[in-house]
């Protein structure tokens, strides 16, 4: 079973994905997918360097994500020019590790543009984490340490809130402590698990 996994920035999906791993899922993570496509040498990366130029190139070779950051997340036409250049390689790898488990594994992809993307048609189940504006500010601005317009225009560059409710089949909403999350994460490995075994024996 695929299980895509999303929500908006600072809304908690890899601590979600780091409690389903811990019942058992094997997560592919689509961030930590997206910086290996991205290392020095790389087709990525060197298509990434012809498009937006030098500034966003570390003296090392490395991406320099922040400058990069400050691109496209006020630029929604050198965002979608971003996706572009680099999507198609991170959903090869994705579908490589996807095709590398077994059939009776329970697979959970963190994709961030899980609908925008389309990804979503290629999962049995799908599942956002929301959580309020405010609290997601706060959640950014303490992990990350940028300004309060850089929040925004990330926050901005996602879908709303109530539209990750409309298209996601589960919400898991993350607004209070650990041991709250626990309990939401608990009730989605269930209703998730518990379907596909209904589903097996009925076949």
């Amino acid at each position: 079973m695929i299980i895509g996994l999303t929500g908006g920035i600072g809304s908690g999906k890899t601590t979600v994905a780091a409690l389903l791993a811990q019942k058992g899922a094997f997560v592919i993570d689509t961030d930590l997918v997206a910086r290996d496509v991205v290392e020095p040498a790389s087709p990525a990366l060197a298509a990434i360097r012809r498009e937006f130029g030098d500034s966003v190139i570390n003296p090392d070779g490395s991406l320099d994500r922040a400058a990069l950051a400050r691109i496209i997340f006020h630029d929604e036409g050198k965002r979608a020019k971003l996706n572009e250049l680099t999507h198609p390689e991170i959903l090869k790898r994705v579908l490589a590790l996807i095709s590398s488990q077994s059939a009776d594994t329970v697979i959970v992809a963190v994709v961030p543009l899980l609908f925008e993307s389309g990804f979503d048609r290629s999962c049995d189940q799908t599942v956002a984490v929301v959580a309020s504006p405010e609290i997601r500010r706060g959640r950014l601005q303490e992990r990350d340490g940028i300004t309060g317009s850089e929040v925004e225009a990330r926050m901005k560059a996602q879908l709303p809130d109530a539209e990750y409710e409309r298209r996601a089949a589960v919400i898991i909403r993350n607004e209070s402590n650990l041991t709250a999350l626990g309990r939401e994460v608990d009730r989605t490995w269930d209703l998730l698990t518990g379907s596909r075994a209904k589903a097996q024996s009925t076949t």
